[in-house]
C-alpha cells in the first residue's frame, strides 16, 4: 500500500468514527486545542493550526494537525485523520486579548497575521464545512472506486 492510500484510509477510518459519534471518552483522552483556527493546503486540504496541550506523540504549544475530517465548535470538539481533539477558544478569542493588550478598540477579525507555510486562513466556516463535505464525497467516491 503506497502511502497515498494509506492516508486515505485513515481519513475514511476518521469519518466513520465521526459517522458512530464522539463520546465522552474520546473527549476525555483527547488532546486539547485552544486557539485554534482552520486553513487549507494548496490541495484544499483542511487542518487546524492552534495550541496543543495533552497530545500523546507532540510537546504542548504551536501546532498543525493532520488533516482535518469534521469538526462542531459548538459541541467543542474536532476530528482529524489522526485524532479527537477537544477545542478551547477560537483564534480570534486570541485576537481580541491582544487587540484589548495594544488598546486597539474594536479591531477586525484578522487584524493578527501570523503565516503558516503551506496553507492559508480559513475563517469562514460555511466554506469550511462545504470544504469537508466536498472532502467526505471524494473519499466515499474513491472508495467505491476501489482506489
Amino acid at each position: 500500500m503506497n502511502n497515498r492510500h494509506f492516508w486515505a484510509q485513515k481519513i475514511r477510518s476518521a469519518m466513520k468514527a465521526v459517522d458512530a459519534g464522539v463520546s465522552e471518552a474520546d473527549l476525555a483522552t483527547a488532546p486539547n486545542l485552544t486557539y485554534w483556527r482552520p486553513h487549507i493546503s494548496r490541495q484544499w486540504a483542511p487542518i487546524l493550526w492552534g495550541m496543543v496541550s495533552g497530545h500523546p506523540e507532540l510537546s504542548d504549544g504551536w501546532i498543525t494537525t493532520s488533516q482535518l475530517v469534521a469538526i462542531d465548535p459548538n459541541l467543542r470538539w474536532a476530528r482529524t485523520a489522526s485524532r479527537w481533539y477537544a477545542l478551547g477558544p477560537p483564534f480570534s478569542e486570541y485576537e481580541a486579548i491582544i487587540a484589548q493588550g495594544l488598546k486597539f478598540e474594536g479591531a477586525p477579525a484578522g487584524f493578527v497575521q501570523i503565516e503558516v507555510p503551506g496553507y492559508m486562513p480559513l475563517d469562514d466556516m460555511s466554506r469550511l464545512d462545504e470544504l469537508l463535505a466536498a472532502w467526505r464525497v471524494r473519499m466515499q467516491s474513491e472508495n467505491e472506486e476501489g482506489h
